[in-house]
């Protein structure tokens, strides 16, 4: 009898490690995704064969490699995207670009 309760009692130790591994993991990774972002809006303004130039509302300009865009709808001149950059590192730190509707 004793023996049942000492395995059923480790086993349940067991799974509460685990489940405490696992829960620290999914903070962690949760944490990184809450990174702050900057984003812009522009006006896309010329579509080359590479890329796409865009101008946002203050005159700020833009330039994004078609490589660097990963959006499903086809980006056409004049529509309005958002983009999303590192907080830390503007100039290198392109995290994504959106359509915006």
């Amino acid at each position: 009898m004793k023996v049942i309760i000492l395995s059923l009692l480790t086993t349940l130790l067991g799974v509460l490690i685990f489940l405490n591994i696992s829960l620290n993991n999914a903070k962690t990774v949760s944490n990184q995704i809450e990174k702050e972002y900057l984003t812009y809006q522009y006006t896309i303004t010329k579509i080359d064969q590479s890329g796409y130039y865009g101008e946002g509302k203050d005159g700020r300009r833009i330039y994004i490699k078609k490589e660097n865009v990963n959006v499903d709808d086809n980006l056409k001149e004049n529509d309005t995207i958002i983009v999303y950059f590192e907080k830390d590192n503007r100039k290198d730190g392109l995290v994504k670009v959106e359509k915006d509707f």
